[in-house]
């Protein structure tokens, strides 16, 4: 997997690492970066290098928080023309729907997954982040920065006050306890499965003001031409697509095609080609969260249904007996099922 970055992501860490009074490019070329590569926004740059740069930042200039404090310093802007996408999406919930299905874009190591509803927080959304690296880097203030942009990046679209309801990282904290707390204002857990955020589901349905549809729209045909799969096949990106949207939409054939910037007969027919069809992938994806949704929380069956895109309970009743044999209220009580094997 290409394990870059765009080097965007560093627009703040030059003024930053200056008004701390160190040099930024000597901290650079300590951590294997050209500083005169990184004068272009678009230039693709090792992130292990990047994660380097951050804990070496860290800690010749003795801060710890130094990956919060960054990110607080960083708006839309590090994303290039992903911004456009995410700034002029219709809701914050869209927005950060968007940005995980075009993530790639900025770098295909990072993934965010949207959890709706919460498995953890009743009246929430867990957008879950993950960093992917082969090479063993320390990632600690790296995951710190990605978790305070993004918080930035979320309060800077809501048009109401917009407050985290909690935060997981996978690390012990860097500095103290405290300053976490303080910086997303909203409980820490710490040493936990994955890095995520937690928000109201209410306030992510807030509409986005002053948005160009016209400009959202071209600046993702743009990256479909220029980057068609990001070294994805059709099949995970629609299933990724799919996966990032439940809750969004009904995951029909036509709005997938229609966000993956294609007619729903070419989507069909591309994925016949990679010996797969969309229907498949579907039932695959929408089992899966149906099953979680039903086992790892406590929803009405009526609301589960809702979630999933189903007009009436009892579709979503024919679905689960045909894919675990049992009922949901069965399935829910009696726990994990092993699924039927499909036609």
């Amino acid at each position: 997997m290409d394990e870059s970055i765009r080097a965007g992501v560093l627009q703040d860490f030059a003024p930053f690492i200056r008004e701390l009074s160190g040099d930024p490019d000597r901290l650079y070329r300590q951590s294997g970066l050209d500083p005169d590569a990184l004068h272009d926004a678009e230039t693709m740059v090792p992130l292990d290098a990047v994660a380097l740069l951050l804990e070496n930042a860290a800690r010749q200039h003795r801060l710890p928080t130094l990956g919060l404090r960054l990110g607080s310093r960083q708006d839309l802007s590090i994303l290039g023309l992903l911004a456009v996408v995410v700034q002029n999406s219709d809701t914050v919930y869209e927005a950060t729907a968007n940005a995980s299905r075009y993530l790639f874009f900025h770098s295909p190591c990072y993934e965010l997954v949207i959890e709706d509803p919460s498995p953890h927080l009743p009246g929430c959304i867990t957008v879950r982040f993950d960093v992917r690296l082969e090479r063993a880097v320390p990632q600690r203030q790296l995951i710190d920065a990605y978790l305070s942009s993004t918080y930035r990046m979320a309060q800077s679209l809501s048009p109401i006050p917009l407050r985290l309801q909690g935060v997981c990282l996978p690390h012990s904290p860097v500095g103290a306890r405290s300053a976490y707390r303080s910086h997303f204002d909203a409980p820490v857990a710490f040493e936990q499965p994955y890095a995520a955020i937690h928000l109201e589901r209410d306030l992510l349905h807030a509409r986005i003001q002053s948005i160009k549809p016209h400009l959202r729209s071209q600046a993702i045909a743009y990256i479909a031409a220029r980057y068609p799969a990001a070294g994805q096949s059709l099949s995970e990106r629609v299933q990724r697509t799919l996966k990032s949207t439940i809750g969004a939409n009904r995951g029909t054939k036509a709005e997938i095609a229609d966000l993956l910037n294609m007619h729903p007969r070419t989507l069909q027919r591309r994925l016949s080609d990679e010996h797969a069809t969309f229907e498949d992938i579907r039932a695959d994806v929408y089992r899966s969260a149906t099953r979680r949704l039903l086992l790892e929380t406590e929803l009405p069956l009526s609301q589960v249904a809702a979630v999933l895109g189903y007009s009436e309970q009892s579709s979503m009743t024919r679905s689960v007996k045909r894919w675990f044999g049992v009922t949901p209220a069965q399935l829910r009580k009696d726990g994990p099922v092993a699924l039927l094997p499909t036609a």
